[in-house]
């Protein structure tokens, strides 16, 4: 079994984001490796998320039209809701013990229920273990480098 790594809206939102070419760049390469290997992990909130900000941010006006078939292909790689008292119990326990707001504590915690070795985001500490996951920034790292090169082609 191949271990899952986490995507949080940020990384799916710069794969079209024209102001940034270079993270465009970064994040269509970690989510065309995540896709290919199978290893994809998102959850509905995550889907919501990018969602949501491409409604409303002028910067997505371009893809205003695209998004909803984006994130119906991307429906096949969502987790299963757990039921509501356990996913914010796990999330009140992610954001008491690391100190992290709410939307990421429960986004953690969806990853860890499921096992994921990685959550991919630069909105956490690049290399910090959150339970069993580990943030890894994009940015700073090529999908090779973490997934290693057989899996990331």
């Amino acid at each position: 079994m191949t271990t899952g790594v986490f995507v949080d809206s940020t990384t799916l939102l710069y794969t079209q984001d024209r102001r940034y070419p270079e993270k465009q760049a970064r994040a269509t390469a970690w989510l065309t490796s995540l896709l290919r290997s199978g290893r994809l992990a998102l959850s509905l909130q995550v889907l919501n998320e990018t969602y949501a900000v491409v409604r409303r941010k002028p910067q997505f006006a371009h893809w205003r039209d695209g998004v909803r078939p984006f994130l119906l292909d991307l429906a096949q790689w969502a987790t299963t809701p757990i039921p509501a008292n356990e996913a914010l119990a796990d999330g009140w326990t992610v954001e008491d013990r690391y100190r992290l707001r709410i939307w990421d504590a429960l986004l953690l915690a969806s990853a860890n229920r499921i096992e994921c070795e990685y959550f991919l985001s630069e909105d956490l500490n690049d290399g910090q273990q959150y339970g069993r996951v580990w943030a890894i920034n994009p940015f700073r790292h090529a999908p090779a480098t973490v997934l290693g090169r057989a899996l990331s082609t």
